[in-house]
C-alpha cells in the first residue's frame, strides 16, 4: 500500500519543514495503521489529575508509548495498571510537539480475556464478510409497538427498568416476557428457543433481548455464531439491549436496533408511542375543528353574500338615491345662499351709486339748479331773457330770482 506520505514527496529534493513532516508521517501511520489489538505488560505508568493516563507497553525486545484519555477511561472496566500484562485497542498516533509516535487507547482489557476478544474479531470479521450486518439487512421498526416480547432473565434489573420506565410514560400495550438465562453455556440455546416462542406471538411488533452489564465473559452469550444467525433470520423487528453503553456484542451489529441500555430501548419505544399518541391527537383536534372551520367560513361567505344582497336590494337603492338627492338638495341651498348674498351685494353697491349721484346727494355738495315758473330745468342762459323770473333751488329750499343783463366787460 502506497501512503499519504510518499504521495505527497515531489522527488528527492523536496525540502519538508518539521511540522509538515511530521504531520505527513502522522497521516500516513492513521492511513497503514487505522486500528489495532496490541498485547504488552505495562511500565512506567503516569496518571494525571486530569484523568489521562500516560504509560508504556513493553515485550522483551521493544516498548511502546501509550495514552488512555479520561474520556475513553471513563466507564472502562479496566484500567491500566503498574505490572500488568494487558490487550490494548487504538489508532496509532503521532505527538507532534515531541516527534513521537504513539498508541492512543480506546479499550484496554487483561490479557486473561484477550483469546475471547480475538475470537469476538475473527467471528465479527466472518459475519461482516457474509454481509449479516449490512443496513439493507435490517428490517423497518414498527413507529407503534404495540405488542413487545422480551427476551431477559425474569429475576434482573433489565427487565425492572424496562418495564418501569413503559409504566412511567405511560405506555398502554401488551409486553410478553420470554424468561431466559442470559449468561453462561446454557444461554444461546434458550434466547434462541425465546426466538421461536415469540414468532408464534400473534401480532408481536417487537422483540428486544434485554440484560445489563457486565465483563466480556459474562456477555459472551450474546456472541454465539447460532444465537446472531438466528436474530438475523427473526422476521420480527428486533432491538439488542444489552449491557452499557461502552458494551458490544455481535447481536449488537446484527439487530435491526442497537440501544445502549434496557432503559434507552424502553425510552425509545415509548417515545415513539408518544410521539404518535401526539399525532392522533393532532389530527384528531384538525378533524374535529373541519366543521368548526367550515361553519365559520361558510357564516362570513353568507354574511358577504347578505351584505352583496342588501347593496342590491330596492330599498338600498332608493337610499342612495335618497342620499344623492339630499345632497343636490344641500349644494342647490349652498348655490342659491352664494348668489343671493352676492346679488345683494350688487344691489347694495348700486344703490350706493345711485344714492351718491342723486340731486339731493349733489345738493348736499353745495350745488344748486335753476328752474322757471313751470319747474323746467334751465340749461342755459339763453332761457333767461332779462326780466325773466326764475326759481333757485338748494339743499334746504329754493328761492325766487329775476335774471339780468349781462354785464359787458
Amino acid at each position: 500500500m502506497q501512503t499519504e506520505l510518499f504521495e505527497q514527496e515531489e522527488d528527492s529534493s523536496t525540502i519538508w519543514s518539521i511540522t509538515s513532516l511530521t504531520q505527513a508521517i502522522n497521516k500516513s501511520l492513521q492511513s497503514q495503521f487505522p486500528i489495532v489489538w496490541v498485547r504488552g505488560e505495562i511500565s512506567n505508568l503516569r496518571a494525571q489529575a486530569s484523568g489521562h493516563r500516560y504509560f508504556q507497553l513493553k515485550d522483551k525486545n521493544c516498548q511502546l508509548k501509550a495514552v488512555m484519555f479520561r474520556g475513553d477511561a471513563t466507564g472502562s472496566p479496566y484500567l491500566p495498571q503498574e505490572g500488568d500484562e494487558c490487550l490494548a485497542y487504538g489508532e496509532i498516533t503521532v505527538y507532534e510537539p515531541r516527534g513521537e509516535y504513539q498508541l492512543r487507547v480506546r479499550h484496554l482489557l487483561q490479557d486473561g480475556i484477550g483469546n475471547l476478544r480475538l475470537q469476538f474479531e475473527r467471528l465479527k470479521k466472518k459475519l461482516l464478510e457474509e454481509g449479516l450486518f449490512e443496513d439493507d439487512q435490517k428490517k423497518t421498526l414498527p413507529t407503534f409497538a404495540h405488542t413487545i416480547a422480551i427476551i431477559t432473565s425474569p429475576d434482573g434489573a433489565a427487565l425492572q427498568d424496562f418495564t418501569s420506565i413503559l409504566r412511567r410514560r405511560n405506555w398502554t400495550g401488551q409486553i410478553w416476557i420470554i424468561p431466559s438465562l442470559v449468561q453462561g453455556k446454557e444461554a444461546p440455546s434458550q434466547i434462541t428457543r425465546g426466538i421461536k416462542l415469540a414468532a408464534q406471538i400473534p401480532e408481536l411488533d417487537l422483540l428486544v433481548f434485554a440484560r445489563g452489564g457486565g465483563s466480556i465473559e459474562d456477555l459472551w452469550a450474546f456472541n454465539d455464531e447460532g444465537l446472531v444467525r438466528s436474530i438475523a433470520a427473526c422476521s420480527t423487528p428486533t432491538i439488542s439491549a444489552i449491557g452499557h453503553q461502552t458494551d458490544f456484542t455481535l447481536a449488537d451489529f446484527v439487530a435491526d436496533l442497537r440501544a445502549e441500555t434496557p432503559s434507552a430501548a424502553a425510552e425509545w419505544i415509548s417515545s415513539q408511542y408518544l410521539e404518535q399518541i401526539d399525532r392522533f391527537n393532532y389530527l384528531q383536534e384538525r378533524l374535529l375543528s373541519i366543521p368548526e372551520d367550515f361553519l365559520s367560513r361558510t357564516q362570513d361567505k353568507l354574511a358577504l353574500l347578505e351584505s352583496s344582497l342588501e347593496k342590491l336590494s330596492p330599498q338600498a337603492r332608493m337610499e342612495r338615491y335618497h342620499q344623492q338627492l339630499d345632497d343636490l338638495e344641500h349644494r342647490l341651498q349652498t348655490c342659491t345662499h352664494a348668489f343671493l348674498e352676492k346679488a345683494s351685494h350688487n344691489l347694495k353697491t348700486i344703490e350706493q351709486r345711485l344714492e351718491t349721484n342723486s340731486l339731493p346727494s349733489t345738493l348736499k355738495r353745495g350745488f344748486t339748479y335753476l328752474s322757471d315758473d313751470d319747474g323746467n330745468l334751465i340749461r342755459s342762459v339763453q332761457q333767461l331773457p332779462a326780466g325773466k323770473q326764475i326759481m333757485a333751488h338748494f339743499q334746504d329750499g329754493r328761492k325766487g330770482l329775476i335774471a339780468t343783463e349781462e354785464e359787458s366787460s
